[in-house]
């Protein structure tokens, strides 16, 4: 499985912005591999092996910065990217955007920085949808919560409130799914 050079610039900045006096911390207990994907410029276009580029980084967050807590810290992360990639090249979908046509439009730009994936909205109506992820090659927790938070913020950035998420089956420990059920006002 592959991930686009975007991510590991969204992840390396998470780290510099979110915790600048750790981020030498963190490269140093990074994975040889990902220590040098990190530490070189990176083509954001370029396709890179999901495991160095994308899953030690963000477990290796996890489990320094935020005291192995999965759920914070991989919500924080995907808060964080939402946040650039919403506010910046992708901002005009949130000029048009219903929370519905946002969900499930992010869910298909989404399978472009993920190869092979697979990401559907199962289910949405005015207040909830549910976000299935079907492939996603090694998904971790971590990662997991990393798409929750994504979502999250992005039904913020819609002018959603009140908005809430669980995770009812999990990819990671073995079920056919990721099932992630959002609801907001």
């Amino acid at each position: 499985m592959q991930t686009k050079g975007i991510n590991i610039k969204t992840t390396r900045d998470f780290v510099k912005t979110q915790f600048p006096d750790r981020f030498e911390e963190w490269l140093k207990y990074l994975p040889e591999d990902s220590q040098v994907l990190y530490k070189d410029t990176v083509n954001v276009g370029e396709w890179f092996d999901i495991k160095p580029a994308y899953s030690d980084p963000t477990n290796k967050i996890v489990e320094l910065l935020y005291n192995g807590n999965a759920q914070k810290g991989g919500e924080d992360l995907g808060k964080y990217s939402a946040q650039m990639a919403l506010t910046g090249i992708y901002k005009v979908f949130l000029l048009v955007a219903t929370p519905q046509y946002l969900m499930k439009k992010a869910s298909r730009m989404i399978e472009h920085f993920y190869t092979p994936s697979e990401i559907i909205v199962s289910e949405s109506s005015s207040k909830m949808a549910i976000l299935k992820i079907k492939k996603f090659e090694g998904i971790t927790k971590s990662v997991e919560y990393r798409f929750a938070g994504w979502w999250t913020k992005a039904l913020e950035l819609c002018k959603c409130e009140n908005i809430s998420y669980a995770i009812t089956s999990h990819l990671s420990t073995g079920q056919s799914d990721t099932t992630i059920e959002f609801k907001w006002e």
